[in-house]
């Protein structure tokens, strides 16, 4: 995958970041799900369902639950800081100051003056720009559309990237996209079980973690097991 796809991933995903946050806490991978224990994991469901009933209610004296994801915010300050601070980095680098000087007021029928008082405010409102200090613009989404566009070359008032910043974006934008799909499950895990099939003796493997309900898998037999059903 390419810098810009995941460049790409960050600016897609962030509502979906958002919206996490109020969602109820995923489970642990590995999922507690096996064989022999699949009845206790149910049973241990209804158990949570019934905890979480009574977290929610108003007459319940003691903790209840975060009403944020604490993984998911971490997550969403910690790619504000990285992409924040990368592209910081590349417009200290390639970002052209602004056009300064001084320039005599414009009187009538002063064109030129006029023409470059224009030009200089100009320059200095161009919406391309990084901003090192506007709170609204410095955030992850925003630095990641940013670092996108000098990725792409796209016009404006920067010098052409070299090989070392483009490698740095890359870096910053794998790592960035690599938080994502983890923080939101988009990732696919896979992991050897302790204990053998109970048909063949074969090596069991469990996939999941990417959002799909879980699936335990043997090597040898091929019998596969989907939430609580055996697939022959």
């Amino acid at each position: 995958m390419t810098a810009a796809t995941h460049l790409q991933t960050v600016i897609n995903h962030w509502t979906d970041l958002q919206q996490a946050l109020g969602t109820t806490q995923a489970d642990t991978w590995p999922p507690v799900m096996g064989i022999a224990r699949l009845a206790d994991h149910l049973k241990a469901d209804d158990e949570r369902q019934e905890q979480r009933a009574l977290e929610r209610s108003p007459d319940q004296i003691g903790a209840t639950a975060a009403p944020l994801r604490v993984q998911i915010l971490d997550t969403m300050r910690a790619l504000d800081e990285q992409l924040v601070d990368a592209a910081d980095i590349i417009a200290d680098h390639v970002q052209r100051p602004a056009t300064s000087g001084k320039v005599r007021v414009a009187g009538p029928g002063d064109d030129v003056a006029l023409a470059l008082r224009t030009l200089i405010l100009k320059d200095e409102a161009d919406a391309r720009r990084w901003s090192f200090t506007d709170p609204r613009r410095r955030t992850a989404p925003f630095a990641a559309a940013w670092l996108l566009a000098r990725h792409d070359g796209a016009p404006g008032p920067f010098a052409k990237l070299t090989p070392l910043h483009q490698d740095a974006i890359a870096t910053a934008a794998r790592h960035a996209a690599s938080q994502v799909e983890h923080a939101l499950e988009m990732t696919r895990k896979t992991q050897v079980l302790d204990r053998p099939c109970p048909h063949c003796r074969g090596v069991l493997r469990i996939e999941g973690g990417d959002g799909q309900d879980p699936a335990v898998k043997c090597r040898g037999c091929g019998r596969t097991w989907t939430g609580y059903t055996t697939v022959a």
